[in-house]
């Protein structure tokens, strides 16, 4: 089955990517910067006025200059403070509030640098430039412009963010169907059922009470595998209950194979997606339990501080028949990628005798 990519058209066309793609960062921001210093430059570079002194121009350039800072300070202020910290955080009123005073801002830091760097070389009858008066009716005006411009950057900035979410969404529902079909590929693996199976015939005669309690295991494993996986969210205490169940079956097929589950803290309160750490016991299992002579997994699931901090720590056999890997892992990567996107921590180190994985996830 192959999944096709679910992003609406409109959202794959070039400009919609240079807008949203993180590698065209500099460019916008480089882009953005040469348009401001057009506008805000133009008409006072390069224009020959008889009717203007040249310390006046000097002063325009000045004036000019100022402006220009002082607006694109305020509008990265906007872009990587007040926006992602109020806006995105639903802190409507203070960012309103903010935004207000942003703008007044700019009609009074204009107001100021007029009276303080225009007024003087600019005694005439008749003013050779427009200035700034401090009235009400002046700083109406200035102030639904400023609004205008910076409206236009915080509703770029929404649309941008909007773009991101709809990307991501559809990454994580590509995603959650890709590891669903593994799932469902993978929920009874024939090979190691026939050796449990086979275990089992052997068991009813030897040892018919173990041969019940394994009977129990390989129901509550299946049971897990066919319905509670299914689920959005499950109960670390029911994952960590599959990965003993799975283990204890694959102790019966190998005896000389030791495993030990550190549980530090309460998994009965914490829930999280399904076959996350199955993977790296499969792994462990393919690589380390499954190899000839004495073999171990150690596992540890420590709960504190709001994270969940897991290890994995198996035997590698000295002679190694493939590379430790494969699909299994690269899927549980991309679905913690997308699952806690900067906020979880993996760490897998291959020794010549051990494999060991860190996992540290926020809870």
């Amino acid at each position: 089955m192959e999944l096709k990519n679910s992003v609406p058209e409109p959202l794959n066309n070039p400009i919609i990517r240079f807008i949203s793609d993180p590698k065209y960062r500099w460019l916008r921001h480089t882009l953005f910067i040469l348009l401001g210093l057009i506008l805000g430059f133009k008409g006072d570079i390069g224009v020959a006025d008889e009717h203007r002194a040249p310390e006046l121009v000097k002063a325009l350039l000045i004036v000019d200059a100022i402006t220009f800072v002082f607006i694109m300070a305020e509008i990265y202020f906007l872009l990587l403070f007040l926006i992602p910290k109020l806006l995105f955080r639903s802190k409507v009123f203070l960012f309103s509030l903010s935004f207000f005073v942003l703008i007044s801002l700019i009609y009074f830091v204009a107001w100021y640098v007029d009276l303080v760097f225009l007024r003087p070389f600019d005694r005439g009858p008749v003013p050779a430039v427009q200035h700034v008066e401090l009235s009400l009716i002046a700083y109406i005006q200035l102030i639904a412009v400023a609004a205008v411009l910076l409206g236009s950057v915080v509703g770029l900035a929404i649309f941008k963010k909007w773009i991101n979410d709809v990307n991501h969404f559809n990454a994580l529902h590509q995603a959650n169907l890709r590891t669903e079909l593994e799932q469902l590929k993978s929920q009874v693996n024939p090979h190691f059922l026939f050796n449990t199976l086979n275990n089992l015939l052997v068991l009813t005669q030897t040892d018919p009470e173990k041969a019940t309690q394994v009977l129990l295991g390989l129901s509550d494993l299946l049971r897990y595998q066919l319905y509670d996986s299914a689920r959005e969210k499950i109960l670390l205490s029911k994952d960590i209950e599959f990965i003993h169940n799975l283990l204890s079956l694959e102790k019966i097929r190998k005896n000389d194979f030791d495993y030990f589950i550190e549980t530090r803290g309460n998994p009965e309160f914490v829930t999280l997606s399904p076959f996350l750490f199955i993977p790296f016991v499969e792994n462990a299992i393919k690589h380390g339990a499954s190899s000839v002579g004495h073999s171990f997994l150690r596992l540890s699931f420590i709960i504190g501080n709001g994270r969940l901090n897991f290890t994995s720590e198996n035997s590698i056999p000295p002679v190694r028949k493939d590379s430790i890997g494969g699909l299994g892992l690269v899927n549980v990567k991309r679905r913690l990628e997308l699952l806690y996107p900067g906020k979880h921590e993996l760490n897998i180190r291959d020794d010549s005798n051990t494999y060991t994985v860190n996992l540290s996830l926020p809870i």
